[in-house]
């Protein structure tokens, strides 16, 4: 069982003292009026301020989130086709030697183009005859050739 302790009516007997009317004759002053505590002009343009920044900076992070993840599947994107073009190559390259291959070759010049290996009596070798040099002028330049 709690015991109850009786309250103190300090704090009722102050507001019944403010609320009294009070007689004041010419010269006496006025009691002074309590002062209210009340919260400073400024407390809440200072919290309008900080969750002014705290939004801006929440903002900027998801935006800086949102373009790291366009960045990424940028690069992913890239390289998927860097891949695929690399693969490409690999078998552009492998049908170049495969269509380079002599035997390839003999086999579309003589069933495609109907060609023949030439005849050992057809084959005629060039020679290469050497330029005679050019006589000298009589002003000691070359003649034009």
């Amino acid at each position: 069982m709690s015991v109850r302790r009786p309250r103190s009516n300090a704090a009722a007997e102050r507001r019944a003292r403010l609320r009294a009317p009070v007689d004041t004759a010419i010269g006496e002053e006025a009691p002074p009026k309590p002062v209210r505590s009340h919260r400073p002009q400024g407390i809440a343009l200072l919290a309008f301020a900080a969750l002014a920044m705290l939004t801006a900076i929440s903002v900027l992070r998801v935006r800086t989130r949102a373009r790291v993840l366009e960045l990424g599947a940028a690069i992913t994107d890239m390289t998927d086709e860097h891949t695929r073009l690399l693969d490409e190559r690999r078998r552009l390259e492998a049908e170049r030697a495969y269509l380079r291959h002599p035997d390839h070759v003999q086999q579309i010049a003589t069933q495609h183009l109907a060609m023949e290996p030439a005849q050992p009596e057809r084959i005629q070798q060039i020679e290469l005859i050497a330029a005679k040099p050019s006589a000298p002028r009589a002003d000691g330049s070359e003649t034009p050739r």
